[in-house]
């Protein structure tokens, strides 16, 4: 770990945190243990050799603890490191408010959008019947082309995320432009102008309609989400 040479608490926390792919480690720890293939599949474009290394110069720096299992490890946050999640809190309120506009299509990834989804989900909201989602997806990067259709179960116990049809019966179908999504998604765009320019359709019975919207946080007018970084309720 390369450091500043400096003993000003800037530089030390710089040291720790500011390296490449580090505070999104940190970010996939603040939703709870995590195993290592859990950690990895939240940052997909970094090698495993890399995310061993990190992982290392965490623990090395007291802010992440390993907890052995029969197979693998176990990854949590130390005190020090949930301490850290203040930090991933104001660095998502910026790039909210000021980073948005930078996004690239080929940064548009259905995956991490959907697990993103789960876990902004709070399942204590959630109504005692479940709701299954179906969402089709147009507008996706060539590397994700085979990741077009995805389903969704919420139910009370958990969120389910399927790539594969459940074979569960569809309450509503979300056919929406991948890039439009995520703005709604985001708050940047609101739904009713995404759904009058035809960028985003939803069909079902118009209470589970009116449900999913609900559970989703799908806002008529753009309303920039405030994302949370905890263990879903």
């Amino acid at each position: 770990m390369k450091g500043y040479g400096q003993f000003c608490p800037v530089a030390k926390t710089a040291e720790i945190f500011a390296q490449r792919w580090t505070p999104l480690v940190v970010r996939e720890l603040c939703f709870g243990p995590r195993r290592f293939t859990e950690i990895h599949s939240g940052v997909p474009l970094m090698s495993r050799a890399l995310l061993v290394q990190r992982l290392t110069e965490l623990e090395e720096a007291g802010v992440v603890a390993t907890e052995p299992l029969a197979q693998g490890k176990l990854y949590s946050l130390t005190p020090a490191g949930e301490q850290l999640s203040g930090i991933v809190c104001l660095m998502s309120e910026w790039g909210q408010r000021h980073g948005q506009g930078r996004i690239a299509h080929e940064e548009l990834d259905p995956t991490l959008l959907m697990w993103g989804m789960r876990r902004q989900i709070a399942t204590s909201e959630l109504p005692a019947w479940d709701i299954v989602l179906r969402l089709e997806f147009r507008g996706i990067p060539r590397a994700h082309a085979a990741r077009r259709y995805w389903w969704m179960i919420l139910r009370r116990t958990d969120v389910e995320v399927c790539l594969k049809d459940p074979g569960a019966e569809v309450d509503v179908v979300l056919s929406a432009d991948l890039e439009a999504f995520v703005r709604v998604w985001l708050g940047r765009k609101g739904l009713s102008d995404a759904m009058a320019e035809g960028e985003i359709a939803l069909s079902g019975a118009p209470a589970k309609v009116a449900e999913l919207k609900r559970v989703l946080r799908l806002r008529d007018a753009p309303d920039l989400r405030v994302l949370s970084f905890r263990p879903a309720a």
